[in-house]
């Protein structure tokens, strides 16, 4: 062999050998510089870079829980909380969708500190009564009503609010007693306004 490849071969295994010893050197600390030890008396190292944790990366993650619906008759403008995600909505009324039937209107605030997903708000109900007995009004297409858009297309932001319309195939006559379910929570009482 060359004698300067000989050169690099032992540099290389002796840079190999001190990451060795270091590593060894800082397993073998005493328990009282780190302040832990382990089961069998033997210090325990902790890791101190940037990657989460199992339940730091379960926490970057916005949380979608089904629960039992709140039901509110609160549809003077004031925020109700979702019991089950970091959600609050605002009741903005009801209008008259330009192809026919009746188009929905919440505010939706993101209370959390990461991007709601568009699945979060799960696909919303309106139920009406109509001859004392309730019916569920067929949802429609923002094409099909006359509008820009339904729903929401692209997530929502950490402490963004935005507008959500719904279109449903039912007359805002026939909303005089109604309820609306959007997320965990049901909007109940006149959504004719």
């Amino acid at each position: 062999m060359a004698p300067h490849k000989m050169t690099l071969r032992k540099r290389v295994t002796a840079l190999a050998l001190a990451c060795v010893t270091a590593a060894s050197l800082v397993a073998c600390g005493d328990s009282k510089s780190t302040g832990e030890s382990g089961a069998d008396g033997e210090s325990v190292i902790t890791p101190t870079t940037g990657v989460a944790t199992p339940s730091e990366a379960a926490d970057a993650e916005f949380q979608i829980n089904q629960v039992q619906p709140l039901v509110t008759d609160e549809l003077g403008g004031e925020r109700v909380d979702d019991p089950g995600m970091k959600l609050s909505y605002t009741w903005q009324g009801t209008d008259y969708a330009p192809m026919g039937g009746s188009v929905v209107t919440v505010a939706v605030t993101n209370n959390d500190e990461v991007p709601m997903p568009v699945e979060a708000l799960g696909t919303p109900v309106l139920k009406f009564t109509r001859n004392s007995s309730q019916e569920e009004a067929a949802s429609k297409s923002a094409e099909a009503a006359g509008i820009p858009q339904t729903g929401l297309d692209m997530q929502l932001g950490p402490g963004a609010t935005t507008n959500v319309h719904y279109a449903f195939d039912v007359t805002t006559g026939n909303l005089w007693k109604a309820e609306f379910t959007i997320g965990n929570v049901t909007f109940s009482g006149n959504l004719n306004n």
